[in-house]
């Protein structure tokens, strides 16, 4: 009560040992909050690494580009329009020469040709 008292009036008084140790276990814990609380927001910030500036080459013009594109694109149609010419008598029977010397032959031996097969 003494205390209460002194506190009121602005006087100097004696703290008990008790309310000290209190104090002292207080700020120990509020310490140790805040290096907790730091640590864990330097664990979620992501970190930031500077690196030296390195320079842009500028962006070339390439004017040739589509010109050797459209170039082979043409050969490429070219040569895929010979294969298709070339292909068109793929799968047809061969035309046989007719020799003379077979006709003969054929003649001689009574074998006659059929047609309208």
């Amino acid at each position: 009560m003494v205390r209460l008292l002194m506190f009121l009036f602005g006087k100097d008084y004696e703290e008990c040992k008790s309310c000290q140790t209190l104090k002292e276990q207080l700020d120990f814990e509020r310490e140790e909050k805040k290096e907790l609380t730091k640590t864990l927001l330097n664990i979620l910030q992501p970190k930031t690494v500077e690196m030296t500036p390195v320079e842009l080459n500028p962006i070339q013009q390439t004017g040739g580009t589509f010109a050797r594109r459209r170039i082979a694109l043409e050969e490429r149609d070219r040569q895929s329009a010979k294969i298709l010419s070339e292909a068109k008598y793929i799968g047809k029977p061969d035309i046989p020469k007719v020799d003379e010397s077979i006709t003969k032959l054929e003649e001689e031996l009574g074998v006659s040709e059929e047609k309208g097969a």
